[in-house]
């Protein structure tokens, strides 16, 4: 049994009779994470980066556990420049849950979010972080903030915890409407958040300080940007975990200096990577959740020994917008992208978005993840298929779980992920696209 295992029994087995214990046995976990990332060695590369940023999230969750009266929580679309700029802690469900997912007890927080009548369909992601918040093993925020963009799972479970919590809970609303009347409407709605975050924490936002964590935030998209746009040259073993980490960097860990630290690694990696046509490894273009917290799929995906991921559709939903946007005009800078992502209105706009992104990168094929209770993936994923398929993308719809075990065959999972390679290899064994 792994270290990681041991943890999770400790906690499964001290989440009800003493929640505090199970906390802390996770912040020492998520510690050690931390740890890890500042004790990397920098000959490692691009695993190196990896494990270094995926150490400051860890950091940003033991600090929200710690002093939960100095962090929100908020969804993943949710743009955070405001809480950097006043120095709260973003807690967030995809990344809580995924860290308790790799600690090996997301089942007993899941079961104990449904039997205080969550429904078993609902997305696991928000139903694990459920279960921590009412066995008091996630202590309440001193604020709940998320948006109407994408998840409609955020609605119900954001507005439970606030209720439990009795604490304030902003929702910004997003219009489908990709113009100017729609930034200047969510970008009041940000001011407005603003105002809520200095009454609940009785700080005062800095004007010049939310302007250059937006800065920041600006100069990291431009790097992602740069990164993406220059993927297709080379082959990385970029691994679910870095995928995921990109997606993290792009969205609630924006505007920090661990974020762009991480998207200028990622960059300078591409110097000294070998050309894309030296690997025989399919490249493939992932669209939604991943699920890192599966050592079958680490198997596969992982140091690119199998398949090669070249991308991820979430990280990049908003890069396209980069020329337009404005950090000296931080609340306009913030809603544009909310606005313009293209996770905002019809599933064709994301698909598109994915479509051209998997095309960059010369994709020989899509993997369109089903996560659990998501009903967004499960809607547009045959219509997905159709679309990549028709432009010369074979993809595969995996259903599967972010974070629980529960909803995800390892033994299916990797039989159907095995097949559809040998599909991109082709009879030969090489791949149809070198």
């Amino acid at each position: 049994m792994d270290a990681a295992s041991v943890v999770g029994r400790l906690v499964e087995q001290r989440y009800q009779a003493k929640p505090e214990t199970a906390r802390r046995l996770l912040e020492v976990a998520y510690t050690y994470v931390n740890v890890t990332g500042h004790l990397a060695s920098k000959k490692d590369g691009l695993k190196s980066a990896v494990t270094q940023f995926n150490g400051a999230v860890a950091s940003e969750i033991v600090k929200s556990l710690r002093h939960p009266e100095r962090a929100a929580i908020v969804n993943i679309f949710l743009p955070c420049e405001l809480l950097h700029a006043l120095e709260i802690t973003p807690m967030f469900p995809e990344g809580i849950s995924v860290y308790v997912a790799n600690t090996r007890c997301p089942e007993a927080f899941c079961q104990a979010a449904e039997s205080s009548g969550v429904p078993e369909s609902f997305c696991s992601y928000h139903k694990l972080m459920l279960g921590m918040n009412e066995t008091n093993v996630m202590p309440a925020p001193a604020l709940v903030a998320n948006t109407t963009l994408a998840c409609d799972a955020n609605q119900v479970s954001f507005r439970r915890i606030a209720g439990r919590g009795v604490v304030p809970q902003v929702v910004i609303d997003v219009p489908e409407a990709a113009d100017e009347a729609s930034v200047s409407y969510v970008a009041e709605q940000l001011r407005d958040f603003g105002a809520t975050l200095e009454r609940t924490f009785g700080k005062v936002i800095d004007e010049e300080a939310l302007k250059a964590v937006c800065r920041r935030s600006k100069r990291t998209l431009e790097l992602v940007a740069e990164f993406a746009a220059r993927r297709h040259e080379v082959t990385l073993p970029m691994s679910l975990t870095g995928e995921l980490c990109v997606l993290i960097a792009t969205h609630i860990m924006l505007g920090t200096p661990a974020a762009e630290r991480f998207a200028w690694k990622l960059l300078r990696e591409l110097a000294s990577a070998p050309r894309a046509e030296a690997s025989d490894v399919p490249r493939v273009f992932w669209v939604h959740t991943l699920p890192n917290w599966q050592r079958s799929m680490g198997e596969i995906f992982d140091e690119a020994t199998s398949a090669e991921l070249v991308g991820n559709d979430m990280a990049y939903d908003s890069l396209a917008l980069i020329n337009d946007l404005d950090p000296e005009r931080p609340y306009d800078f913030m809603a544009s992208r909310l606005v313009g992502c293209s996770a905002n209105g019809g599933s064709v706009r994301r698909i598109d978005a994915a479509l051209a992104e998997a095309k960059a990168a010369r994709a020989d094929g899509v993997v369109v993840f089903g996560h659990w209770g998501c009903k967004q993936t499960q809607g547009l994923a045959q219509i997905g298929k159709h679309r990549f398929e028709a432009h010369g993308l074979p993809t595969l719809v995996l259903d599967g779980d972010g974070c629980d075990p529960r909803n995800a065959s390892d033994g299916q999972m990797a039989t159907r992920v095995g097949a559809f390679l040998e599909q991109l290899r082709g009879p030969e064994g090489e791949r149809l696209a070198s």
